[in-house]
């Protein structure tokens, strides 16, 4: 070979420092045999092909054994066996890398096996015409199932005329790679391609695609990488080959870019199988099995051993990295299943795995297993009508489609969704969705919104007449924040949407972002349940207004459910934790189980919004009821709880139901508003009730509607600064009033038209005049302090006439002492009697000595506390805050 026909390359060895300079367009085929055969293999040019003859036969089996084997570009290595071969079994055994950049061709339909330790590379325009499966290995020998082996080392003894089937690939301690080469040409035909229903295994060290094409319609494709000694089994099956790597402890590399392709899509979609160590896909690379008819779809298996990376996509022509088992228009046939597990999943810039169907078969499982972690960061580069291509994972019934969606199950350490990535089970056309299910040891992170629509979200939901699946969220903690979204919604169809569960320790909502489970059409909205065993935190805005844990209805269908249940709620700075409905469809009940404490505290500083736990409606649909249970409620700084019917309404309010050991409310309120609809009631049940600064508990009515009924009862009431509470009516009646309580403090009872006043109030009030108005009822215990006293038999001593003046001297101290055993008499003069009580002596320890402080002046008390058995304990000192004073 001269030098001039020669265009060099480098290539460095992975792990290695050294590196081999090759020739990748060779002028004319280097097919050399060896010699090493009992009948060795015959080589014979013809044109731009050569002719391979000859060989070893063994039964089904015809082997092969060659010093080089390599095809230039636009040459034809032609294997001539007899038709009823079933296994051509090649080996290479000179040490030169085989580069291949022409056709492979053999009769029949028997299988080729090409085995070279040292390295194949598939150049631009290598393809295949075989009939049977193609397995290309940097194995250093092919076992049998009779014990003897196939090796490619050139000082091979062992006897080749073996009629036993191949079941293993033995690799040495350093496998030589395997490469696939980019080409420009666009014909889908070219590159890498089996027959249907074949199999297609490239199985070497590292494996990289470049930018070349692995294919076959509806067949099976193996992609594995060896690092070091082991067995790789072979296993016969219908479509080929499958291919075991369980005796193998350490794995090579995959890597495809430059819009490589690994492709089994068919009739019904085929099988992928890929090991590794670490598998990358960059530039737009895809690995996928579509289902393009009626057959069922096979399964897309990744199985790593630490990582598995989707990164970026091709603008020119549009391609996302992306792992893939879809069902495509038109088809009828299942969706495949992809199935992956690694220690690390990552999927960034538009990297994304999609199980989805756009036709009439339903689409297929979708299961990741990341050990550690799985992070979806980031969008990509291609927009399509506007909407970027996201980074995320999706299970998906299309628009058009009708085949219901399929499962997504995630079980991670961590979950990382950023950067406007997204996570999605979601029906958009007319086929019911599946069930998504996270499970993260650690936890889940859903974060950001970076433009107006543009936001990071995990999603569970219907756009059609089809109902969504349901949404399992588990993990120690779950933060949503700066905008993401967390959702169970049905959106504009008629089907329902699904229930939202998280079961976690802690659930922090912020910086504006959202849960929310509900409905804006015709399907009837999911229930959202909070199980925190810890807490559930909500607080701040962000990018799309207040932090909202919330089930809501937009439309006809009715809103289902919030129940929370957990140790603290804290809801504060303008967040809102709410069931709300602004159609015809009623509002979700919203429940609040908090062991230890509810509070709800502060405004957003940019909006100036409140912060609730509520019930609203402006719509023709009733509110729900807001039922709150815990040890302690506070409501601090404009906050508030309510069960609110607003002017544009005309549903009735809900029922606000408290039950607490403690309510301290500090310029806070517990309100049913009623501006239009019916009217919404206040229950109130704890061991002690404090309103401080302003605060309110008022079920007052606006306009037309009437006012509810507030409810008290309680050990203690405390009503101080300008705290009313009002059952008003402007131009209906007045709500009722009762209060029943152990003792009132701070506040009394208000006739009209004495109301306003800079004091606490007690008001059921109408504008409409004095017979409008409502019923203030107040019991306390009615107890008289002298009844239960006995007259005792005779008057009472006057001590003062037993004291002795006679002890004082001047400006001297005074002194009483006794001397002896036994008691005083009554009076100083005079002397013990008989009756006295006689003691023995009592010896005092010297070593003691007792220090008697000064008494302190009594006081009046000026405020009281709870004790820990729900006793009052008077107080002359200011107390802390949450304890609190009547002074």
């Amino acid at each position: 070979m001269n030098k001039s026909d020669l265009v060099h390359w480098l290539w460095l060895l992975n792990g290695s420092g050294w590196f081999c300079l090759l020739a990748s367009h060779p002028t004319a085929a280097q097919i050399v045999p060896d010699a090493s055969l009992p009948i060795n293999s015959m080589v014979t040019q013809q044109g731009n092909t050569s002719l391979i003859e000859g060989g070893t036969e063994a039964g089904g089996n015809l082997f092969h054994s060659f010093r080089e084997f390599s095809i230039p570009t636009g040459g034809t290595a032609q294997f001539n066996n007899a038709l009823e071969i079933q296994n051509i079994l090649t080996r290479v055994t000179g040490g030169a890398i085989s580069n291949i950049d022409g056709l492979i061709r053999a009769n029949g339909t028997a299988n080729l096996f090409l085995l070279n330790p040292h390295g194949i590379i598939f150049g631009p325009n290598a393809r295949l015409d075989i009939g049977g499966s193609f397995l290309a290995s940097t194995a250093s020998r092919l076992n049998f199932a009779d014990g003897t082996f196939f090796s490619a080392a050139a000082d091979q003894t062992q006897p080749l005329l073996t009629i036993s089937v191949p079941i293993g690939l033995q690799y040495g301690a350093n496998p030589g790679r395997i490469v696939v080469q980019t080409s420009e040409l666009t014909d889908p035909t070219l590159g890498l391609r089996v027959q249907p229903n074949q199999t297609l295994a490239l199985v070497g060290g590292d494996v990289a695609v470049e930018g070349g094409t692995l294919g076959t319609a509806g067949g099976r494709i193996e992609l594995g990488s060896v690092a070091g000694e082991g067995n790789v089994s072979l296993t016969p099956i219908e479509k080929g080959y499958t291919l075991g790597y369980d005796n193998l402890p350490t794995l090579g590399d995959i890597h495809l870019s430059k819009l490589a392709v690994v492709d089994a899509s068919g009739e019904g979609g085929g099988d992928i199988q890929v090991r590794a160590r670490r598998l990358t896909l960059t530039d737009g690379a895809t690995i996928g099995a579509a289902t393009l008819g009626s057959k069922p779809g096979g399964t897309v298996t990744v199985r790593t051993q630490e990582s598995v990376e989707l990164i970026g996509n091709s603008v020119d022509p549009p391609s996302a990295s992306s792992l893939s088992a879809q069902v495509y228009p038109g088809a009828t046939g299942t969706g495949g299943n992809l199935i992956l597990e690694t220690k690390r999943l990552i999927l960034q810039d538009g990297g994304r795995i999609d199980t989805s169907t756009f036709g009439q078969g339903a689409a297929g499982t979708l299961s990741l297993t990341a050990e550690e972690s799985i992070e979806a960061i980031g969008i990509g580069d291609i927009v399509i009508d506007g909407d970027p291509i996201r980074s995320g994972i999706f299970n998906s019934v299309q628009p058009d489609a009708t085949g219901a969606g399929g499962n997504l199950i995630i079980k991670t350490g961590r979950l990382i969704v950023r950067g406007g990535a997204q996570v999605q089970a979601v029906a958009f056309g007319n086929g019911t969705g599946g069930n998504l299910t996270v499970t993260a040891t650690e936890s889940v992170e859903v974060s950001d919104q970076i433009a107006n629509g543009v936001f990071s979200g995990i999603f569970a939901e219907t756009y059609g007449v089809e109902a969504a699946g349901n949404f399992t969220i588990n993990t120690p903690q779950l933060t949503v924040q700066n905008g993401a979204v967390v959702s169970a919604t049905s959106f504009g169809g008629t089907g329902a949407a699904g229930n939202l569960a998280i079961n976690t320790a802690r659930l922090i909502v912020r910086g504006g972002g959202q849960v929310t489970a509900g409905t804006q059409a015709g399907g009837v909205g999911g229930r959202l349940t909070v199980n925190a065993s810890e807490f559930v935190e909500v607080s701040g805005t962000g990018f799309g207004g207040s932090s909202l844990l919330t089930t809501s209805t937009f439309g006809s269908a009715d809103a289902g459910d919030l129940s929370i249940e957990t140790g603290r709620l804290i809801v504060r700075d303008g967040a809102l934790v709410q069931a709300a409905t602004t159609g015809a469809g009623d509002g979700g009940i919203l429940t609040v189980r908090a062991r230890e404490l509810v509070e709800v505290s502060g405004r957003s500083v940019d909006s100036g919004t409140r912060s609730s736990l509520a019930t609203v409606t402006s719509g023709t649909g009733d509110a729900g009821d807001v039922r709150i249970e815990t040890d302690r409620l506070i409501i601090r700084d404009r906050a508030g709880l309510g069960v609110n019917s607003l002017e544009s309404s005309s549903g009735a309010a809900g029922n606000l139901i408290v039950q607490a050991g403690s309510i301290f409310l500090e310029n806070g309120s517990l309100q049913a508003q009623t501006a239009g609809g019916d009217r919404g009631n206040i229950e109130v049940t704890s061991h002690s009730l404090l309103l401080r600064h302003g605060s309110k508990i008022t079920t007052n009515a606006t306009g037309e509607a009437t006012g509810g009924n507030i409810a008290i009862a309680t050990g203690i009431l405390v009503a101080l600064e300008n705290s009313d509470i009002s059952a008003n009516s402007e131009q209906a009646s007045g709500g009722r009033v009762t209060i029943n309580a152990q003792g009132i403090f701070g506040t009394s009872f208000r006739l009209p038209p004495i109301l306003d006043t800079p004091e606490s109030d007690i008001t059921a009030t109408s504008q409409r005049g004095v017979e409008f108005s409502g019923v203030v009822e107040i019991n306390t215990p009615d107890v008289d302090p002298s009844s239960g006293l006995v007259e005792l038999p005779q008057e009472v001593v006057d001590v003062a006439s037993l004291i002795d003046r006679r002890c004082f001297v001047a400006n001297q101290d005074s002194r009483f002492v006794v001397t002896g055993r036994g008691g005083l008499p009554p009076a100083p003069p005079e002397a013990l009697n008989s009756d006295a009580i006689v003691v023995n002596w009592v010896t005092l320890n010297p070593e003691r000595q007792g220090n008697r402080g000064a008494s302190g002046q009594i006081v009046e008390a000026t405020g009281w506390v709870k004790g820990v058995n729900g006793e009052v304990i008077l107080t002359a000192t200011d107390v802390l805050d949450g304890v609190w004073g009547v002074g």
